[in-house]
């Protein structure tokens, strides 16, 4: 909980104005707000996934491979579905911006930097099954302590460099950057305490379709009426699903065949 709310809590005190620290809160609040959409996804899916994973490891044979393919099935559609998600909040963040006081949008670069600090996040939490499956959950206290302290160092150090008016990035910044190291280390240490074959190549390369995407869709912002801007982006997501479909071979109803 300190993980996720330690930037909130430090950031009027890193801007010696008082006024100032509590315009750039209400700023990073407020977009924050946008974000969430990522965080509930994630949420969502810990409700879920914490009941399967202990239901499969109680059904017999918690190493067989079936078990471990829909272990591994699960962090691959997670990336993809919060891939999706992040693509299509910032293709709409034009409208979803209105979500939020007009004043507070000079804060909207925020937005993608959180969304992906959570998604981050939810990797990790989607990892952490490997310390709770072979009872080493002291771990999870090793990484929550390593996170804080991460989180705690980069705020004070970004968010008086960056300064005035946008020193809001540098909590945001924080975030992704904690987030994103604890996950690393979190799946280096599973390798070698419970070893799973994610497809990392995969999810890599969705990863890369994502950003590919996202670029384009940021670069034809100013150049087409917002119509036909929305109608390109809408379909750039319906490119990156199909990949998804095509890659996976889902099962399509017959008319799409």
């Amino acid at each position: 909980i300190m993980n996720q709310t330690l930037d909130k809590i430090l950031l009027p005190y890193l801007v010696a104005d008082k006024a100032t620290a509590m315009q750039q809160l209400g700023i990073y609040g407020a977009n924050y707000k946008i974000a969430i959409v990522m965080v509930m996804f994630a949420q969502a899916f810990r409700y879920a996934y914490e009941p399967f994973i202990f239901a499969q490891a109680k059904g017999g044979g918690k190493d067989s491979d079936g078990k471990k393919r829909a272990y591994c099935d699960a962090m691959k559609f997670f990336v993809i579905f919060g891939l999706f998600i992040f693509l299509a909040v910032m293709f709409y963040l034009p409208v979803l911006k209105h979500f939020v006081s007009p004043a507070y949008w000079e804060g909207l670069a925020v937005v993608p930097v959180m969304m992906l600090a959570e998604l981050c996040f939810g990797v990790f939490f989607n990892l952490s099954l490997w310390y709770k499956l072979t009872d080493r959950t002291q771990w999870g206290m090793y990484l929550s302590l390593l996170c804080f302290a991460l989180m705690l160092e980069l705020n004070l150090w970004l968010v008086p460099a960056i300064g005035i008016p946008d020193g809001y990035m540098g909590s945001a910044w924080a975030a992704l950057i904690s987030y994103f190291t604890v996950m690393v280390v979190s799946y280096f240490l599973g390798r070698r305490y419970y070893p799973l074959p994610y497809q990392i190549g995969r999810m890599t390369l969705y990863l890369l379709l994502a950003g590919i995407l996202y670029y384009a869709g940021t670069c034809i912002d100013t150049v087409f009426a917002p119509w036909l801007l929305y109608t390109v982006r809408t379909l750039f997501l319906a490119i990156y699903m199909g990949a998804v479909v095509i890659a996976e071979k889902v099962p399509m109803p017959g008319f799409w065949r």
